[in-house]
């Protein structure tokens, strides 16, 4: 299997994670009655994991200038890796684990259609066309339909 299938097949796995995720944030939520300790107790639980694999695995630790390397906004994406859980955590139960899904793909869609367009954040330009606004406008057709129906 060439490289590109695998990266295609794992991106698609990591699509299929979010769901899932998200009703089993949501029902945290509920049983905690708090969506700030539940997104705390989610990265605790986060951390915890990726600690264990870091050591049975012998990953190398990186030194203090590898930490310096990346821009310090670059760290910022923790903040925003924690918003999102805590709004799936609040909005799951009030819209529903498909709605919460479509929307937020629909963010993703046109926030990175935007850092494409303008290379923010380091990325490499790929412009906005009129092929790739009439995928948006499908997908926000499709999005429409979900919570319609």
């Amino acid at each position: 299997m060439n490289n590109s299938i695998l990266y295609i097949m794992l991106a698609i796995t990591a699509g299929v994670l979010i769901p899932f995720q998200s009703a089993m944030n949501s029902a945290l939520g509920k049983g905690l009655q708090n969506p700030y300790f539940s997104a705390l107790t989610i990265f605790i639980v986060a951390v915890i994991g990726l600690s264990a694999y870091i050591v049975l695995s012998r990953q190398t630790v990186p030194n203090m200038t590898h930490f310096a390397a990346p821009p310090k906004w670059s760290y910022i994406g923790g903040l925003l890796g924690g918003t999102y859980v805590l709004l799936v955590v609040w909005l799951a139960p009030k819209l529903g684990i498909g709605n919460v899904t479509v929307l937020v793909l629909m963010g993703q869609v046109i926030a990175a259609m935007v850092i494409d367009q303008f290379g923010l954040l380091g990325a490499p330009l790929h412009p906005i066309t009129w092929q790739r606004l009439i995928g948006v406008v499908l997908l926000c057709t499709g999005v429409y339909v979900i919570r319609k129906f």
